[in-house]
């Protein structure tokens, strides 16, 4: 139990200086001027109480960062009950801390739910509930329309308490692609988009080009997208007069690398120069080796929904975390501060 003890203190020692280390260190998304560190918020409101949440953020803004990412359906896992709630909590933080912060040095990004995935009807009444109109029946599947986009940006705006959102992403395409874990493109699954109410690329570029004139929305992204999509939404940028998508939010640690490949090839500054945010960097935690050395709390991710993201904890990856365990044990670090390196590399 002593070593065990050692090891956390090691640990939250390391993670410390590495957090503040990659947090004073400021890089360029577009306009934007963003800490390296960005701070995802995906618990804010389920693992995390708001308590718990309001202590993260102040220790992010002491460490020198100022990048927070949050989306309108977390906290995870997704539950209608509390979709929207991470939102929530950073708006009621930035108000509390308002005498100490400014506004205009925090760089907040959101994200808007699309059609399928993860998110259910209940992500579009709660658009309207934010906004203080009826949710209506609560059957309305989300999707990438004008009125949904500029309804979901609206809804964040006023979650937050801001006027205007420093990034705006698309959680993930309209289109079906394979994604979070999903190694392989599904012709049926191409065959029954044919069926659906799907927008295209220019439609989305042009509604998000009108949010941007309003003031509503600074700069924006794209997330769990293909070398296919980023290709087709710079594209569309340039035929309808909007400035560029600025980032890619992609899965990438060392045991889910295919960024690596032809993606980084797409989103390089001598193509379409889109900057990753990555996200999954710890597995979901399981590259802390917390799960393998007995530290995982009945709070951990995998404990307290233990059936989420299977890709980050599943044999295949406990075998590969083990033999980088070893690796990082071997040159006296943490697994948590070699996870890390390969990411900023």
């Amino acid at each position: 139990r002593r070593e065990r003890g050692q090891r956390h203190r090691a640990y939250m020692a390391e993670g410390v200086a590495q957090a503040a280390a990659g947090a004073a260190r400021r890089v360029k998304l577009g306009s934007l001027n963003v800490s390296k560190v960005c701070l995802g918020t995906m618990t804010f409101g389920s693992m995390s109480n708001q308590d718990t949440a309001f202590e993260i953020l102040d220790r992010f803004i002491e460490l020198g960062g100022n990048f927070i990412d949050t989306a309108e359906m977390y906290p995870v896992p997704v539950k209608a009950e509390y979709a929207g709630e991470s939102e929530y909590i950073i708006g009621r933080w930035l108000k509390a801390r308002a005498g100490r912060i400014k506004r205009d040095e925090i760089v907040i990004a959101s994200k808007v739910s699309g059609p399928r995935a993860a998110a259910g009807p209940f992500v579009v009444a709660n658009r309207a509930r934010a906004l203080g109109h009826p949710a209506g029946d609560g059957n309305v599947a989300a999707d990438f329309s004008p009125g949904q986009l500029r309804q979901s940006c609206e809804a964040s705006l006023a979650r937050l308490g801001i006027e205007c959102l420093d990034l705006f992403q698309l959680h993930w395409p309209e289109r079906h692609v394979p994604k979070w874990g999903a190694g392989q493109y599904v012709k049926e699954e191409e065959e029954a988009d044919e069926g659906r109410d799907l927008q295209g690329f220019d439609s989305v570029v042009s509604t998000i080009g009108a949010l941007i004139a309003e003031g509503k929305v600074k700069e924006w992204g794209i997330s769990n997208e293909t070398s296919y999509g980023v290709a087709q939404a710079c594209e569309a940028a340039k035929r309808n007069g909007v400035r560029p998508p600025v980032s890619i939010q992609n899965d990438f640690s060392l045991c889910y690398r295919i960024f690596e490949s032809e993606l980084a090839e797409s989103c390089s500054t001598k193509h379409y120069n889109i900057g990753l945010i990555a996200y999954g960097v710890l597995n979901g935690g399981a590259l802390s080796g917390k799960y393998l050395r007995g530290g995982a709390t009945a709070s951990s991710r995998f404990n307290f929904c233990s059936g989420f993201q299977p890709r980050y904890h599943s044999d295949r990856a406990n075998a590969a975390i083990a033999e980088y365990m070893a690796l990082a044990d071997k040159h006296g670090m943490t697994l948590a501060a070699l996870a890390q390196a390969s990411k900023s590399n």
